[in-house]
């Protein structure tokens, strides 16, 4: 689901190198599938590939995300900063909504659990890689955000399919900066894309070794489970074209509450199962000089969790519930060929 809104989102930038893009809600839904399958190409040809985009993606990214980040506050103008509550929800209301897909720009911190194996002293690195990158990319949203805002006018930004774009030709006028940025943008959500199709790939390979999955996406070639990454493209491709289907002009809202929802879930169960530990007594899971932090932090983080499902809406929801009952029927196939096998 996050697949799909990272490719969508970057149809708002392509539009700008190629404004045919943008003329229809199909020319728009094939641009976000070839964002898709490019990256997944990528992903087939090797890790070694993989790495090798990675890298010049995430130079590319930071680069127009410091330029206005840093830059843009010289140019802040709060004339363009539009009201704090623009709808007629209550402030909480509006702030849950907006929590909920404030979500998405953070979802795939905790990934850095998926590759521990590979960390010298996991235990410790792990955790501090994953506090410190948050720490970082909050500073550099933030900066970047209030910048936007105070670059861009109100009401040319709440329409806007590429908001860096505009933010840059404000800084420097003409085109040319904003055409620069959204090349840069391109290249680092196809960059995303890139990473984000292996670990969706990896998950389920990870799964399968453990006999929690079919046996197909445990297979490797040249160092990449291919059966995860063909399904992942496949299911996010159709995803993309029934949220055009259903009407392109929310397509990336709903695709990011979604992606929040589902995101949610395991943070709840992640958070239950900590609470769980500590009211059980299982002191071997549990460090007891940090058994006030750890109760208040795990409680914290529950009802955060529940606050962000709530936020998502009765769509993202129900969506998102569908997308996990799919997942029952392959527990219960799983978990009936492990019994026959023990048997």
């Amino acid at each position: 689901v996050s697949n799909a809104a990272l490719a969508v989102a970057s149809v708002g930038y392509l539009a700008v190198l190629f404004p045919a893009v943008g003329d229809h809600k199909w020319s728009m839904c094939l641009a976000a599938l070839a964002v898709q399958w490019l990256p997944a190409l990528s992903n087939l040809a090797g890790t070694r590939y993989v790495g090798a985009v990675q890298v010049v993606a995430t130079v590319l990214k930071l680069v127009p995300l410091l330029l206005v980040a840093v830059g843009g506050l010289f140019f802040f103008d709060p004339a363009n900063l539009g009201p704090f509550q623009a709808t007629g929800q209550s402030p909480v209301g509006a702030v849950s909504a907006s929590a909920a897909i404030l979500l998405f720009s953070y979802i795939g911190v905790e990934s850095a659990a998926v590759s521990a194996g590979e960390v010298r002293d996991p235990a410790r690195n792990v955790g501090r890689a994953t506090v410190l990158g948050t720490v970082g990319a909050a500073t550099v949203y933030l900066l970047g955000t209030l910048a936007v805002f105070g670059l861009v006018g109100h009401d040319k930004l709440v329409s806007s399919g590429a908001p860096f774009t505009d933010a840059v030709d404000a800084m420097f006028g003409g085109t040319w900066g904003g055409t620069l940025v959204a090349g840069a943008a391109v290249i680092s959500m196809v960059g995303a894309l890139n990473g984000w199709t292996l670990l969706s790939a990896q998950t389920p390979y990870a799964a399968a070794k453990d006999g929690l999955f079919p046996k197909v996406f445990e297979k490797k070639q040249r160092g990449v489970p291919v059966a995860g990454v063909l399904v992942t493209v496949v299911m996010a491709s159709a995803l993309t074209v029934w949220n055009y289907v259903a009407g392109s002009a929310a397509v990336f809202d709903a695709l990011v509450l979604i992606t929040t929802f589902t995101a949610t879930v395991p943070y709840l169960l992640s958070t239950a199962a900590q609470l769980y530990f500590l009211a059980s007594g299982q002191s071997g899971r549990v460090r007891r000089g940090q058994l006030v932090r750890d109760a208040v932090l795990a409680g914290l983080a529950f009802a955060f969790s529940m606050w962000l499902v709530a936020g998502s809406g009765y769509a993202a929801v129900y969506q998102g519930v569908l997308f996990l009952f799919a997942g029952v029927l392959v527990y219960a196939l799983m978990s009936a060929r492990k019994r026959r096998a023990a048997a």
